[in-house]
């Protein structure tokens, strides 16, 4: 029985070790990345619109709420720990931020604009920017066309 434990322990010791520095590695890349994620919707939020050509900036309390649902989407597109993509995340979060920038414009300049976000995904029907089947079927356009590049 000793001279089992003897031999079997340093692999058991050997496996342990690499799992705990997988899972430990997992979680600081996972951290790393989630302050990536606030950055990088820092940067992508609009803080001005511009209504009847006139530049309005938008309210902090808005900005800040845009800004943490924008962080949570992209959170909620990686796996394992915040460390990675899941499967077309990054593609997601990108046409994420197409429909947003689709839904501001589509208050100030429907077809001028708005049509610019639009055009690239090959959708010529009109999109009600708050409609969820109209999100959903600009996504799927999004994420084709993402796919296809």
């Amino acid at each position: 029985m000793r001279k089992i434990l003897g031999s079997t322990l340093p692999v058991v010791v050997a496996v342990a070790l690499a799992l705990g520095a997988v899972v430990a590695t997992g979680f600081i890349v996972g951290r790393v990345r989630h302050s990536e994620d606030a950055a990088w919707c820092r940067k992508v939020t609009p803080t001005v619109l511009t209504l009847k050509g006139q530049p309005q900036p938008i309210p902090p309390d808005q900005l800040a709420s845009a800004r943490a649902g924008c962080v949570s989407e992209r959170r909620g597109q990686r796996g394992a720990f915040g460390a990675v993509w899941k499967t077309g995340g990054e593609e997601m979060a990108a046409c994420g931020v197409d429909w947003g920038r689709f839904q501001q414009l589509s208050d100030t300049d429907p077809a001028g604009a708005a049509t610019t976000v639009v055009a690239p995904y090959g959708i010529t029907a009109p999109l009600d920017a708050g409609s969820r089947s109209d999100q959903q079927r600009f996504i799927s356009a999004c994420l084709a066309k993402k796919r296809t590049h």
